[in-house]
């Protein structure tokens, strides 16, 4: 059977859809065939099997996401504060324009961290994630901007913990929630708690 690439990204987005709203294992083989309206046969015919499309869509996580995401931080022009909040705006959009995909590891990380199979992709997703915004936080000691008595590598995991749990409740809560507040209320909380004390006084008097 001749291979497709758009019948592979349908396939790949109602995998997405049900990995997020069943689980992997919650999921099967049988589910996404009829949701995507194929026959197994035609399924098989892109995919080995169900794991390989885990770890396509991983893959796929990792450059829609977290590269982009790097190229886009990068080339904004600004202080380590002002890339961390080009970070977070930059977050936010992405969650508005694939909600799926950007809740992907968030729900599907507890369940599949102790699996052999996949952990390995799935740690060195958020190495990159962590080391990025590591490194951000070390620039932003240097500049005097941020704490000096933090741990980079910690706070980058508080970061990227804080923005897990803001994913995870705003898709439990998204008809109450105000999304703009509710990206104001993260930016504030954790940026400010980054702040060494100078700039704290600083933005407190402007």
């Amino acid at each position: 059977m001749k291979r497709s690439g758009l019948t592979e990204k349908r396939i790949l987005q109602a995998a997405l859809v049900l990995f997020v709203q069943n689980g992997y294992h919650g999921t099967s083989i049988n589910d996404i065939t009829k949701k995507v309206g194929l026959t197994k046969g035609a399924l098989y015919a892109h995919f080995q099997n169900k794991g390989e499309l885990l770890i396509k869509i991983i893959h796929e996580f990792k450059i829609e996401y977290i590269d982009k995401m790097i190229k886009t931080v990068n080339s904004h022009i600004g202080n380590a504060i002002e890339k961390l909040n080009c970070a977070i705006t930059f977050s936010s959009r992405f969650a508005l324009e694939n909600p799926d995909l950007c809740l992907f590891l968030t729900f599907l990380t507890t369940e599949l961290n102790a699996d052999v199979d996949f952990e390995p992709a799935l740690k060195a997703v958020y190495r990159e994630y962590q080391k990025f915004i590591s490194e951000l936080i070390r620039d932003g000691i240097r500049q005097g901007l941020i704490n000096a008595g933090l741990d980079p590598e910690l706070a980058a995991l508080t970061f990227m913990a804080i923005h897990d749990g803001v994913l995870h409740q705003w898709a439990l809560n998204r008809d109450n929630i105000d999304g703009e507040k509710y990206v104001k209320t993260f930016r504030f909380i954790f940026i400010k708690g980054l702040m060494a004390q100078e700039e704290r006084n600083a933005v407190a008097a402007s």
